[in-house]
């Protein structure tokens, strides 16, 4: 008995330490929004690198192009000095030719017939020393000519060789430079992607808790004890509308195929013209404005109390915000528009211009505790939870829908 009485006060104080603990985990709204500082900080650090590794790139794009130049002039002069090269080669050769020419008449050194054939020519003794001489003199010119330009084309060849080993360095240096640009290039942007999510996170997280704060929560409550103080601060509503003026359901929430891939789809798609007006789909209050121009572009949140439920929706890929933090809105705010493809914003979770809706359960505050925390777009339900009403688009039979047209009033 005594053991069985010792197991149970065990689970007993186990669970009471677990209860506590729990307790102990939820962060009050004052340290939430000193990790969104802190969140502010990182995005500040990646904003400083980022810069300095853009300076970086810069740098090895000037110098790049500078060794660009300087291989077009190695280039330019290797073609002169082939050129040099090939006439020196050139004068060569002809003067080899007189030469020859010359010491077939003039061959003292080897006593040849043909030197008195060459002395029986001359008009008197003088005239032949004066033709042995000029012939003499004639053959080592050109003897000391050839020199020179052997030595010439040697010198060329030389530079040559000494401009191949530059270019080689030269575009060994510029492949070393390719490769950096590729490098800072690719950090620059995964620098860019982590601030894009801190600076959202930071928003976020401010967002939500000066939401929290505007509606008469501290610093030290929690998201917990602010949903108690705050949850009457909305009336129960059960209307609501079509978040745009005109336009259709393109996609609905659950899987679809998109180019033949499977996916799941965690919001219901509205299209509509570029500018067209967006409104929230029942009457409730703004508690974030998040821009993240990679994923979702200009994003509005807003909370709902829903027959006595506490919901919050939110509206992607609008071109701007219309309203800002703590503002109570209706089905006749206007709290965007509808921003232009894709293709034209650069948001790649976009496609053509459209609303994309998502909406959160928040009972207890439960979006609001993650939110606070940097993550408002985890636990993502199907809208008609809420909004029975929006109309169902029909299956196209191949994974997408027929566009069902539907309009604000």
């Amino acid at each position: 008995m005594k053991k069985v009485s010792f197991i149970v006060l065990t689970v007993i104080m186990c669970f009471f330490m677990s209860f506590n603990d729990a307790f102990a985990r939820e962060k009050t709204l004052g340290e939430l929004e000193k990790e969104a500082k802190a969140n502010r900080d990182a995005y500040n650090k990646a904003k400083n690198q980022k810069a300095l590794s853009e300076k970086e790139r810069a740098e090895a794009i000037k110098q790049k192009a500078q060794i660009e130049i300087e291989i077009k002039t190695i280039n330019n002069q290797l073609v002169i000095i082939e050129k040099d090269v090939e006439k020196l080669q050139k004068d060569i050769e002809k003067k080899d030719k007189e030469i020859k020419k010359i010491m077939k008449f003039v061959q003292v050194s080897n006593g040849e017939s043909a030197y008195l054939e060459y002395a029986f020519g001359a008009s008197s003794f003088t005239d032949f020393i004066y033709r042995v001489s000029v012939a003499e003199q004639l053959s080592n010119y050109n003897d000391e000519l050839i020199k020179g330009y052997n030595q010439d084309i040697k010198n060329l060849e030389q530079k040559q060789k000494e401009l191949v080993n530059k270019q080689t360095e030269l575009s060994k240096k510029e492949q070393e430079l390719t490769i950096l640009e590729a490098r800072l290039t690719k950090e620059i942007e995964t620098i860019k992607e982590g601030m894009l999510s801190k600076d959202a996170e930071y928003k976020v997280q401010l967002g939500v808790i000066n939401s929290m704060k505007s509606r008469g929560c501290t610093s030290n409550d929690t998201v917990t004890t602010c949903q108690r103080k705050t949850n009457n601060n909305l009336a129960s509503t059960s209307a609501s509308y079509i978040p745009i003026a005109r336009g259709y359901i393109t996609s609905d929430y659950g899987n679809r195929i998109i180019n033949g891939v499977k996916e799941f789809h965690t919001g219901i798609d509205f299209a509509a013209s570029t500018g067209t007006s967006v409104y929230p789909v029942a009457d409730g209050q703004v508690v974030a404005t998040i821009y993240n121009a990679s994923c979702g572009n200009h994003m509005v949140y807003v909370k709902h109390n829903i027959n006595g439920h506490s919901y919050v929706t939110s509206y992607w890929h609008l071109s701007t915000f219309s309203v800002s933090n703590g503002r109570m809105v209706n089905g006749n705010t206007i709290i965007g528009k509808v921003a232009a493809p894709a293709s034209v914003t650069g948001d790649r979770c976009g496609g053509g211009s459209h609303v994309h809706l998502n909406l959160f359960d928040n009972a207890g505050g439960k979006w609001e505790a993650s939110a606070a925390r940097g993550f408002p777009n985890s636990g993502r339900i199907n809208p008609r939870k809420a909004f029975p009403n929006i109309p169902h688009p029909k299956s196209d039979g191949h994974g997408g829908y027929i566009p069902y047209p539907v309009s604000h009033n």
